[in-house]
This record gives C-alpha cells, structure tokens and sequence, in this order.
C-alpha cells in the first residue's frame, strides 16, 4: 500500500488506485483505467490537476466552488456533495460502493447516468 496525493507518482508505481475524499473512498480501479476512464466526479476534478509539462495540450484544471464538508463531524451522503456540480438530494443520503465496469468501482448514485 502507498499512500500519496501525487497522482503523478501513483500513476506510475500502481497498479490499482483508490480514490478518497475526506476519509472516504469514491473510486476504485486498475491504474490504467482510472487514468483513462475516471467516473466519480472528484475524480473527474482531481487528475486535470496533475501538472503538466506539454505546452501544447495544457489540462483543463476545474476550479471546485463549495464549502468543504467538515472533518471533525461530516454528514451522512457523499462528502464531496457540497462541492460537486452534479449534486442532488439523494447525494445526502449513504452512498453504497458498486461495480459500474469489471473491477470498476464507485460510489456515486448518479454515476450511471454522468457516464
């Protein structure tokens, strides 16, 4: 296990990732799938932030808007629903971990229909 923020380095030494958002895990997949095919949406936000170093194809960084949940005592649903553009209601409530493609996780309840 190795644990990092530098989804640089993880893409390079794993060869599965998890995804965490505050202490909770909203992906899961081999390397080169979750590189290629992210579904949860802070996924979706979190690899265009990877630095880049071709000039002719810079990342189109997506600035997050929303307070972050807190910490100490967070909400049940997705943490990330506070800050996610695609949230609903039913984001509030416990989402549950499901396999979207072979050995693709996520939890997200509206990760179907996003994809």
């Amino acid at each position: 296990m190795f644990i990092t923020h530098d989804l640089s380095v993880v893409r390079h030494i794993s060869d599965d990732i998890m995804v965490m958002y505050l202490g909770q895990m909203v992906e899961k997949s081999p390397s080169k799938n979750l590189f290629e095919n992210p579904l949860h949406p802070y996924t979706r936000a979190l690899l265009p932030a990877i630095p880049s170093v071709d000039i002719h194809n810079p990342s189109r960084r997506e600035i997050l808007k929303g307070e972050i949940t807190s910490p100490i005592n967070p909400q049940p649903g997705c943490r990330f629903a506070t800050r996610c553009k695609y949230a609903c209601e039913k984001c509030r409530e416990p989402q549950a971990l499901e396999e979207i493609e072979p050995n693709h996780f996520v939890s997200c309840c509206r990760v179907r229909e996003l994809k």
